[in-house]
């Protein structure tokens, strides 16, 4: 089986991104449940969808997919879903590639696309790349840049978007990968990413010293 534990994924139709949820079926044909409801009885032959397996990392492939009328709406939300068979494997990206760390900071974005700005939190960064969450709506292979100073020194950075899914937030989530982070910059994010995983191991360790010495002077209030 191709797809190992994967929930959603994204249609790449005719210069549109369509956001889907996944139902993993036999022989490497998915269920696709489209979240945009305005679409049509179509065969999209030998469309680019983008899997987001939670084990695997982002998967491209090239597949058919049948779009109809789903036959158990309103009993599931989405009105549309897509038979698909996945053909052919184009790509796939580990997303734990490097050591990453979570964490909660919003920046400001501009697109490289149309110059609009816009702003998005970032929950989890490695030097290898970055989650963000924002109500923007960015499509796959977006380039996007930012400034931040994850060392001493204030850094441009630009990242390019990887795959996409509604976040649990009911925000947008998208996974971005550095483009062209040169050395001083992949330095500062990898120092970044340690201190921080530091910082929680430290805070783990005083809670759990905290939780250890209540329990002695419970037991000792006991005898």
């Amino acid at each position: 089986m191709i797809l190992k534990d994967c929930h959603s994924g994204v249609v790449r139709y005719e210069d549109k991104d369509y956001k889907v949820r996944v139902v993993s079926g036999i022989d490497n044909k998915p269920a696709l449940y489209f979240r945009d409801p305005d679409l049509q009885d179509m065969r999209m032959g030998k469309t680019e969808v983008i899997f987001n397996d939670n084990i695997k990392g982002c998967i491209k492939a090239k597949c058919e997919v049948v779009v109809h009328k789903n036959p158990v709406y309103p009993r599931m939300s989405e009105f549309w879903m897509g038979e698909c068979e996945i053909l052919e494997v184009i790509e796939i990206i580990q997303r734990q590639q490097d050591i990453r760390a979570s964490v909660d900071i919003t920046v400001q974005f501009t697109s490289e696309n149309d110059g609009n700005s816009f702003f998005g939190v970032i929950t989890n960064i490695s030097a290898g790349g970055i989650y963000i969450v924002t109500s923007q709506s960015l499509t796959i292979g977006e380039v996007i840049g930012f400034h931040y100073a994850f060392k001493n020194t204030e850094r441009p950075f630009r990242c390019m978007v990887v795959w996409g899914q509604l976040d649990d937030s009911g925000n947008n989530g998208y996974g971005l990968r550095f483009v062209e982070l040169n050395e001083g910059g992949e330095t500062a994010i990898r120092g970044y990413v340690f201190n921080v995983l530091r910082e929680q191991r430290n805070a783990e360790m005083r809670l759990r010293r905290a939780g250890n010495n209540d329990r002695k002077l419970s037991d000792d209030r006991k005898k």
